[in-house]
């Protein structure tokens, strides 16, 4: 299996757009109510919002490829903070990881990790943060491995339900 991970350039917003979408209703389908979840996807990846944010200079999107076949991103940004971090140090927020539930097993997840650490680190960023519910397990294990840590919670919302999410960081 040969994984390839690319920066995203306008060109893709569509393939963000329709991989985003898919792959949050596949982790979240059993778990959350359909018209929350539907709700989501529509304000969450609306293609000419995703590609603002391509344009955009404090944004980023890398893309991972399966033998070819695009199964997940990262978008990292730099726009934003959280309370709980210091004004003192430069952070930049993991704001989505997204891989197809088919390549979950395959360590795309992990690779585009690594790949993002690798680009804060480059960019001398001192954390990357990320929110992650409070009830996804896997997620927050994956996280712990490499090396996150839980340091403050916020509210996330799915729809009309108020989620507890965990604030995590990583110190680069």
């Amino acid at each position: 299996m040969n994984i390839i991970i690319r920066q995203a350039t306008v060109t893709d917003a569509q393939l963000l757009t329709d991989l985003g979408a898919r792959s949050f209703l596949e982790a979240y389908n059993d778990v959350k109510a359909a018209k929350d979840l539907n709700d989501y996807i529509t304000t969450a990846f609306v293609k000419n919002e995703i590609e603002s944010s391509i344009k955009n200079n404090q944004t980023i999107f890398l893309i991972a490829y399966c033998d070819d076949e695009a199964v997940g991103y990262v978008k990292l940004r730099w726009d934003r903070t959280h309370p709980n971090l210091s004004n003192n140090e430069m952070n930049v927020e993991l704001e989505r990881i997204y891989v197809l539930r088919n390549y979950w097993k395959h360590k795309i997840g992990a690779a585009l990790m690594t790949e993002a650490i690798q680009f804060s680190k480059t960019k001398s960023y001192d954390y990357l943060w990320l929110g992650v519910w409070q009830k996804n397990n896997r997620a927050i294990d994956f996280y712990l491995k490499m090396s996150f840590e839980i340091f403050g919670t916020k509210k996330f919302y799915v729809g009309e339900e108020e989620n507890d999410d965990y604030v995590m960081r990583l110190k680069l």
